[in-house]
């Protein structure tokens, strides 16, 4: 897909608690800080103040999102609200002093990660969170099919299920070709009512390679992604940052500008 070509958005994401279960929906609301109502809650750990994310407790992934409660492995629902009840169901949960958090402008808040994803017991590092959000790096994340099917026709003993990237936005590029988005950073794009700039590609952490519902362990990707992706390894998708806010749907146009 160059310059003046024009695709299909294929599918929106949003994931109301970091780490949890996302919803596919269609369509979503963009403002300058992203997604809305993306990531507008998270766990904190008490302990040391920063993000519970699933790059460190893999249970979060086990966690749904029903309404305005976070659903539980076993079914018991915590209400989307910092209080005592709440506390005392996410401590027991994941063993420790945890409390959901609402993200505000004010926000500021650290997680950790390994740069070794496969390894779980490797040395954890502390990232900040962009100012006022519990995102990792980017505002809005894009994945295509092309790369997501090619991926899986080089490595077919490998399950490239998009749940596994967590994206806010699946383009159907029509063709299958790998990492073909990774040309479109440096350049703009508009979707729908949205204007993007593509800023880098995705960096791949240990999530991809966790079980979640319905997914097994795969630690077998990290080294795949280093394989096949000869520019870029262990990256796969793009992050963006917002130029002009708006509303996209499944459906909408997308096109590389100039």
């Amino acid at each position: 897909m160059a310059f003046g070509d024009v695709v299909r958005l294929a599918a929106c994401w949003r994931y109301p608690v970091k780490s949890a279960q996302g919803h596919r929906v269609d369509d979503l609301q963009v403002d300058a800080r992203g997604v809305v109502g993306d990531r507008r809650w998270a766990v904190i750990d008490e302990s040391d103040g920063r993000l519970a994310s699933a790059k460190r407790y893999s249970a979060l992934l086990h966690a749904s999102v029903d309404g305005d409660h976070l659903v539980l492995p076993d079914g018991d629902r915590v209400p989307l609200v910092d209080d005592e009840s709440s506390r005392a169901a996410l401590s027991a949960w994941l063993g420790g002093r945890f409390r959901l958090a609402e993200s505000t402008p004010a926000t500021s808040v650290e997680y950790q990660m390994t740069f070794d994803p496969p390894d779980d017991d490797a040395e954890l590092f502390s990232i900040p969170a962009p100012p006022g959000t519990f995102l990792d790096l980017a505002p809005v994340h894009l994945l295509t099919t092309g790369t997501l099917g090619a991926c899986a026709v080089a490595r077919p003993d490998l399950d490239f299920d998009v749940r596994r990237f967590r994206p806010n936005l699946v383009v159907d590029t029509g063709e299958q070709e790998l990492f073909a988005e990774q040309a479109w950073v440096g350049r703009r794009l508009r979707v729908g009512g949205v204007e993007l700039a593509v800023d880098s590609p995705t960096v791949r952490c240990a999530m991809p390679l966790r079980a979640q519902p319905g997914l097994d362990r795969q630690a077998e990707l990290f080294a795949a992604l280093n394989e096949l992706n000869g520019v870029f390894p262990n990256h796969l998708g793009v992050y963006c940052s917002v130029v002009h806010p708006g509303r996209v749907a499944v459906g909408d146009s997308v096109e590389v500008l100039d």
